[in-house]
């Protein structure tokens, strides 16, 4: 096998309104500058393989006309990307939709979860569907037809990668600012049938967002990467956290970088 690197980064929550929140922990005013930050970064560097975004490209709002049309606007952005970029679809992108489709159709996807095989390794993405019976936590179950497709998929005789927007294992949410209070809404809600059959023999790492924070856990033998929201206001300094990862695989070696986009002044 080839050496393999990855661009990894997630949440934008890119809006073309501004909210007025009494707190600001989402800087949603510098996604725009920052996309365009990483995108010049991935561009300039030769040795770059793949770009990963992990969900939430918008920030919902109260109308599936407006989402759809910022989600439309944003990935337009990011496929100006000089090597083959993929994103997830997030909680927000599906909070006003009935059902995946009409996301899938924008970002050009033919089906929800998919696969790809990329210098000897095997690359899988879980995108979840709208589950109607759950209206808290609708948009974070997998389908059963997809969990199925999973199995197989990580039985194959290939050193893969799992890529969700959801957390999976099991995190201590306490000192989040988002689930704290409400730690199932950080997760995958039918996480554990997945980790049934889930093996560190083929499995070399899972990558998760949403819960807006950075950090690893391993579980089971496997390695849970997490990955904050690119525009999270972290240090509360009005800066946003600009986290990304660079992801380096060798053979049986993985190597992940935890790196920060710096805005210049005024780059809003």
């Amino acid at each position: 096998m080839n050496n393999l690197k990855l661009y990894l980064f997630s949440d934008i929550h890119y809006s073309n309104k501004i909210p007025s929140w009494p707190i600001k922990q989402k800087l949603i005013e510098y996604s725009e500058a920052l996309v365009n930050k990483i995108i010049e970064k991935i561009n300039k560097e030769k040795e770059a393989d793949i770009c990963i975004h992990l969900g939430d490209l918008i920030q919902a709002s109260n109308n599936k006309q407006e989402d759809m049309e910022n989600l439309k606007y944003i990935w337009s952005k990011l496929r100006k990307i000089n090597v083959p970029c993929y994103t997830l679809l997030g909680n927000h992108e599906l909070k006003n939709m009935d059902n995946n489709q009409e996301i899938l159709q924008i970002l050009g996807y033919k089906q929800a979860s998919f696969s790809i095989d990329i210098k000897g390794y095997h690359l899988i993405f879980c995108n979840t569907q709208v589950n109607k019976e759950d209206s808290q936590y609708k948009t974070q179950y997998l389908s059963n037809e997809d969990i199925i497709w999973l199995k197989e998929e990580t039985a194959r005789n290939k050193k893969c990668l799992i890529f969700f927007h959801f957390g999976i294992a099991e995190d201590n949410l306490k000192g989040n600012f988002w689930y704290e209070k409400d730690p199932e809404g950080a997760m995958l809600r039918n996480r554990n049938k997945i980790k049934k059959f889930l093996k560190s023999k083929n499995v070399m790492a899972i990558f998760t967002a949403h819960q807006h924070w950075t950090k690893t856990i391993i579980e089971n033998g496997i390695p849970y990467f997490e990955i904050g929201s690119i525009i999270e206001n972290t240090n509360e300094e009005d800066t946003p956290d600009g986290v990304y990862l660079e992801v380096e695989l060798d053979e049986n070696k993985i190597t992940v970088t935890e790196k920060h986009l710096m805005l210049d002044k005024g780059e809003k």
